[in-house]
């Protein structure tokens, strides 16, 4: 067995993956001109296995999408950005049903089964041995990811009437056997170029992250010493997987670790909700809908109560991505509290996300007196919308790098309530390079909000900050000046700075933090979470009333 160099979470890839927040859509069109393209015409069948099979033709090469039986609620879920794309090159061409057999009997399904994925199945022409490369890149330039018209590891551009291959190719592992592996042995454990679903986010590194090789004829060609090859194993596919290659996945041209559900013992669970649709939903014209969501959470066998923090994506981004890419599952492992990433919550209102709460406490023995919220972009809006609708329900909030005007919910309509006299503790953050007006030095909207928060919680100051007293404003940033401030900086981008203003309210109390990161566009990162739970952490909502912790820390 070789192993390829492992390194450790780039700072680069932080950045990419962040991007990956504003996608909402991507068909790759590019053609290779020596070769006659065939678009994709699917037809998709069940198989005796439970599960689904698509096959159709690309450049003359017969491809099977193998989706084993859904036991992750594809259906509600979005799995597009992070379950890892698994290819299999086989030893001489099969017919569909010798390849279902062989992707169960190597316990290929085991990992698309359990990450929401597929597995796409590659025949050769007539043999590898004859076949010159060329069809792993004309794969990835059909891939694509999107928030709708996926299914059976398709997605489907009904305007244009075309499909692609519903995956990111950033975790991209082979399994080759016989001819098969000899193929990819000599012709793809290198640096690969080329167009994919990332090609939106600038990248054209379509490299493996992965080779599983099994009876090999030809001495590996490794040109790129980080992609992980193993071969000659005789454990199954799903083993050696969990063992060797779970948490990693190629960004910026480069190795980097990830987050990986199951690994570090951290559960991943997808949940489906019927919540009644309320009066001012006007995405839903249906009774009753179904909704989605993903819980993170320790196992504990004692069931003993625990916090429950709800987690809301961005607007062109998936409950999972959106959670992963903030750290939330692991900051969830590390301090013992339930993780809830509600899928498509935009089509959702502030009163149906009750529902959604009532229906986890009968799920889990949840901690009603430690119940919190967050979101980024988009999901930072719905938790303002909590804010000022349902604050007597949570202990403490943390919106992320967005806001609306005060009345305002996440479907950008009037609230029918808005709240002027519950306080709730909140921790907001915003980047001070975001082009999207984050922050009140940025954006009407946010100092029209940042006015409402500091009187709703009963900040101490009589200033009111607006675009027109700017030049008065005590801090260039958010207007009004911390009774305390802190700094910090992430070792993950040493060049930002991220600076917490504390506001003390009537009482003498702190419940309110306002954060702003340098050198920081519309992204969200782990640190900035740890701090956020480090703050809401501190606060309990008992009989209606905000507790302080006095064993937290609170600065």
């Amino acid at each position: 067995m070789r192993i390829g160099k492992k390194s450790d979470r780039m700072r680069k890839m932080k950045k990419i993956l962040s991007i990956i927040l504003m996608l909402f859509f991507l068909v790759s069109c590019a053609q290779n001109k020596e070769i006659k393209t065939v678009d994709i015409r699917p037809e998709t069948k069940e198989t005796k296995k439970g599960g689904y099979l698509t096959s159709f033709v690309l450049d003359g090469h017969e491809i099977y999408l193998c989706e084993p039986e859904d036991l992750m609620r594809t259906d509600l879920i979005n799995y597009g950005f992070s379950a890892p794309f698994i290819m299999v090159f086989p030893d001489e061409k099969m017919n569909e049903e010798e390849a279902v057999d062989l992707i169960y009997e190597e316990g290929i399904d085991v990992i698309a089964q359990r990450n929401g994925g597929f597995v796409l199945f590659v025949n050769p022409i007539r043999s590898w041995e004859k076949e010159e490369s060329g069809i792993y890149e004309r794969i990835m330039e059909k891939t694509a990811v999107g928030i709708s018209g996926f299914s059976h590891g398709l997605i489907h551009d009904e305007k244009a009437d075309s499909y692609s291959i519903f995956a990111s190719p950033a975790a991209t592992t082979v399994f080759a056997s016989g001819k098969g592996a000899d193929y990819i042995a000599k012709n793809y454990l290198k640096q690969v170029k080329g167009t994919s679903s990332l090609s939106m986010l600038g990248s054209d590194d379509i490299t493996l992250t992965a080779a599983v090789l099994k009876g090999l004829s030809v001495e590996p060609q490794i040109e790129c010493e980080d992609i992980i090859v193993i071969k000659e194993e005789d454990l199954p596919f799903d083993e050696l997987f969990d063992r060797d290659i779970a948490g990693y996945q190629r960004w910026n041209g480069k190795l980097a670790e990830t987050y990986y559900p199951g690994k570090n013992g951290i559960l991943m669970e997808p949940l489906s909700f019927e919540v009644k649709t309320s009066d001012d939903n006007t995405a839903i014209k249906t009774e009753t809908y179904e909704l989605g969501a993903v819980v993170f959470r320790k196992e504990d066998p004692d069931q003993k109560e625990k916090p429950l923090l709800l987690c809301f994506h961005g607007g062109g981004d998936t409950a999972i991505t959106t959670a992963s890419i903030a750290g939330w599952p692991q900051i969830a492992y590390d301090n013992d509290f339930i993780l809830c990433a509600i899928e498509n919550h935009m089509r959702t209102t502030a009163t149906e996300v009750m529902e959604v709460i009532e229906q986890l406490k009968q799920i889990y023995s949840i901690d009603e007196k430690k119940i919190y919220a967050t979101g980024f972009s988009m999901g930072s809006i719905k938790t303002w919308d909590l804010y000022q609708k349902y604050p007597e329900v949570f202990a403490a909030l943390a919106p992320m790098g967005a806001s609306v005007d005060v009345g305002k919910n996440c479907q950008f309509s009037d609230s029918p309530f808005v709240n002027e006299e519950v306080m709730v503790p909140v921790f907001y953050s915003g980047g001070e390079n975001s082009p999207l007006g984050e922050l009140p030095f940025q954006s009407f909207a946010c100092v029209n909000r940042i006015n409402y928060l500091m009187k709703v919680n009963g900040v101490e100051t009589p200033f009111e900050i607006s675009m027109a007293n700017r030049s008065e404003w005590s801090d260039s940033i958010y207007g009004y000046e911390g009774d305390i401030v802190e700094q910090f900086t992430d070792d993950s981008f040493p060049e930002s700075v991220t600076t917490i203003r504390y506001y003390q309210s009537k009482d003498g109390q702190i419940y309110t933090a306002l954060c702003s990161i340098s050198h920081h566009a519309h992204e969200i990162r782990p640190f900035t979470c740890e701090k956020a739970w480090e703050f809401m952490s501190c606060f309990s909502r008992v009989d209606e009333k905000i507790v302080v912790d006095d064993e937290k820390w609170l600065p």
